[in-house]
């Protein structure tokens, strides 16, 4: 049988022909329905080469199309001798040559008819076809991570497969909802993704943070110069559509756990839950710790089972302790997760499955010094991918449940090899500490790792706790200062029972400034004993006829070497600590109320009050705010009497009578430091004052005698003259009608008593 061809030329080739008998010739309108029924079960093959098809060379040549049914088997032999077929062929880009097509015939028996060489089955002529070079990217490649509800995008740029293109492209990422070619691009509707990316960039992350569940394809393209090529010939749409699906399943309800420590199993009860879709697949999770994150460490899968599954028992493995968290979640047909897992049945239980002492550490030892305590054991033998948790509690001994109920806290993890741990306290701590290692390894359970907490007294748990203490000692909270008259300060304080060992420190400070702990001196230390009374004495600094003022301060150091910071001392009033002598000045009033004289007395001194008319006088005394007692003893008494310095104008009635004109008073006058001093006073009536006589030393009498005779005599006549006057005006005096008052000798005018009053500052 042949074929006659009607071909036409272009970048998408199309050939035409019409059936014709097997025979040579045009017998196009055969009748011999023999030949128009065996049509009905032959098929044409379509083939292509670069040389003039012929019966030996055309099963080396391209083939184009075959299986092209000749006629229906529903056609008339009209209708089949009449039917024509039709192939559009792509030319292959980068084509430019001449081209032969030919058809062959394959008869229902296998037989093939191959006759080129007439003219009817093949092309006398060839055809010129011309293709450009593809100007698309190369093997889009689209995937979608379900995990991470992710669709990732990969091709290959056209310039790395001809690096004769324009670098001057872009390329740009579609989506659409069904597959595109070149006849329905431009009728589909489709979504740019991104745009104007650069040749450079050969692949795109679409993250779905929304939820999504759908088939979608890609395309990706090269705009260059301006135009796209649409061809579709580079692999750089989709085939297949891509499931993208980040819509999980789920189911609800309560989870129980129940651990035999007879069988080691825990059996996994959740009856009663409610589950999305029975055509999904239940997983069942186990974990050392609350399961948060299916991927995390250590989180294990331990079955799927059907949807309508309410029970699961778990074998232990042998050389297990701890706590395990299990979970029960739900997951689509396409393998999406279960992602809420806060109403998802969960449980968790302490599975134990250790020999007695198994995979413990051993010799665990600490001591405690200067705010850090020191740890030391004994690693397992033989498992370098071990880690060693450190436990503590300050409630007592550590057991396995005191771990699992989280009485103890974690505080490190050591890895193997170490064999030690210092753990430095923070400040503040105080009391007793119990501590103990435990191990994280795999046993028999290859690379997963499981916390063994099982604990044994005195191996791998402390059973003596260990004194730490980080805290400052408590200082006390008052400090008494009190000056005392001997010139000593009492420092007094009380201790306290918690404080054994911890000895206290005393500072003084004299300067305005207490904020500067360089102004601070030591004066004292004691250790303290119990909560008692403490008393320290300090002399004080301030010399004869000084005042001081001071302030303490008490800071301390208990026996872990804490010391009491600068800021937490606890500070005394300010004392005053007074070396000074009061001053008492005393004033004569006579009966009129009159003020005779005054006189000023720091200490020691024996006054005279002379010359005094006979009468009712008045002594006051003025003294500072501190003077604490005024005592004075009359010439004519053996008791002294106390004179109350803080009454209203205190003072002592002195009567100077003809039979008893003379007599004295002694004081002793002291302030509140303690300080005393003591004079003595003379009231007389007819006591004068005594001329002063001048005692010359031996060298001035050598000296004298050294004078003339005619000096001698002149100051002998001198001496006479005077004691003569001295006589006249005594006598002179005694004639007058009375005695005038005279100030007593020695003692200041008021002038000059004012002047001393604003000196001193006293009233």
């Amino acid at each position: 049988m042949t074929s006659i061809l009607k071909p036409k030329t272009s970048r998408l080739f199309t050939t035409t022909w019409k059936k014709q008998q097997p025979s040579l010739g045009g017998n196009a309108d055969t009748n011999n329905y023999l030949i128009l029924e065996e049509l009905k079960t032959t098929n044409y093959t379509l083939y292509r080469s670069d040389e003039p098809l012929n019966t030996s060379n055309y099963p080396q040549s391209e083939l184009i199309q075959d299986g092209i049914q000749a006629c229906m088997p529903t056609d008339s032999f009209t209708q089949c001798k009449e039917r024509t077929h039709q192939v559009v062929y792509q030319v292959p880009p980068a084509t430019d040559g001449n081209y032969y097509y030919g058809v062959t015939s394959t008869l229902e028996n296998g037989t093939v008819v191959s006759n080129f060489t007439v003219g009817d089955g093949g092309l006398l002529v060839p055809i010129h076809e011309y293709g450009s070079s593809i100007k698309s990217p190369y093997n889009l490649q689209a995937s979608y991570d379900v995990e991470n509800a992710t669709t990732h995008l990969s091709w290959i740029d056209a310039g790395s497969v001809d690096a004769s293109l324009s670098a001057n492209r872009t390329t740009s990422v579609w989506q659409h909802d069904v597959q595109v070619d070149r006849s329905n691009w431009n009728s589909t509707n489709k979504t740019e993704i991104i745009s104007n990316l650069s040749s450079g960039v050969v692949s795109y992350d679409i993250v779905h943070a929304s939820a999504v569940s759908r088939v979608v394809f890609y395309t990706v393209l090269h705009e260059i110069e301006g135009e796209v090529d649409l061809r579709f010939l580079s692999g750089n749409t989709l085939a297949v559509g891509l499931v993208e699906d980040n819509v999980g399943s789920s189911i609800t309800g309560v989870l129980q756990a129940n651990f035999n420590h007879n069988n080691n199993v825990t059996s996994l009860n959740w009856s009663g839950a409610v589950v999305e879709d029975t055509t999904h697949t239940l997983h069942v999770w186990r974990s050392p710790s609350p399961i948060l994150d299916l991927a995390a460490d250590g989180v294990q899968e331990l079955a799927q089972l059907p949807a309508n599954a309410t029970h699961f028992n778990h074998t232990v493995e042998a050389g297990f302790s701890g706590t395990s968290y299990y979970m029960i979640t739900l997951s689509d047909l396409l393998g999406n997760q279960q992602t809420g897992f806060i109403s998802a049945p969960k449980a968790n239980t302490n599975e134990y499955t250790l020999a007695d002492n198994e995979n413990i550490v051993q010799n665990l030892a600490g001591t405690y010094s200067s705010g850090t305590t020191h740890l030391t054991w004994s690693d397992l033998s033989g498992h370098p991918e071990a880690e060693y948790q450190i436990w503590r509690s300050t409630e007592g001994n550590i057991f396995t449940d005191t771990i699992v109920n989280g009485d103890a806290t974690l505080i490190a993890t050591v890895n193997a090899g170490v064999e030690h741990y210092n753990h430095t306290l923070p400040s503040g701590v105080s009391g007793d500490a119990w501590y103990a290692v435990t191990v994280v390894a795999s046993f028999g359970t290859q690379d997963v790792r499981y916390a063994q907490t099982n604990i044994s007294l005195a191996l791998n748990s402390l059973f003596q706790p260990l004194s730490e203490d980080t805290a400052a000692p408590v200082v006390p909270t008052t400090l008494d200062a009190v000056y005392l008259p001997d010139g000593r300060t009492q420092l007094s304080w009380s201790g306290s029972a918690d404080e054994t060992g911890t000895v206290w420190t005393l500072y003084r400070n004299l300067n305005s400034d207490l904020s500067e702990e360089g102004f601070w001196v030591e004066v004292g230390t004691m250790e303290n004993t119990g909560d008692s009374v403490h008393n320290v004495f300090v002399d004080t600094v301030a010399q004869a006829g000084e005042i001081v003022n001071a302030v303490y301060a008490i800071g301390g150091e208990d026996s872990f070497g804490n010391t009491v910071s600068f800021e937490d001392w606890t500070l005394s009033s300010t004392v005053r600590e007074d070396r000074q002598p009061p001053q008492v000045q005393m004033k004569l009033f006579d009966a009129a109320d009159a003020l005779e004289t005054s006189r000023w007395f720091s200490g020691g001194e024996e006054a005279m009050f002379s010359n005094l008319e006979v009468g009712a006088y008045s002594l006051q005394l003025t003294t500072g705010d501190d003077i604490k007692s005024v005592m004075y003893t009359l010439s004519t008494e053996t008791t002294p009497t106390a004179l109350n310095p803080n009454g209203a104008n205190p003072s002592i009635d002195v009567v100077l009578a003809e039979d008893a004109a003379n007599f004295s008073i002694a004081f002793v006058v002291t302030d509140n430091s303690g300080n005393i001093v003591s004079f003595d006073v003379l009231f007389c009536t007819s006591c004068l004052i005594q001329p002063e006589v001048i005692i010359k030393t031996e060298e001035a009498v050598q000296n004298d005698n050294v004078s003339t005779g005619e000096t001698d005599s002149k100051s002998n006549n001198i001496l006479i003259g005077v004691c003569v006057l001295l006589s006249i005006i005594v006598a002179f005096l005694l004639t007058r009608g009375g005695p005038r008052k005279k100030a007593p000798r020695g003692l200041p005018s008021r002038r000059e008593d004012q002047w001393i009053s604003k000196y001193t500052g006293e009233p």
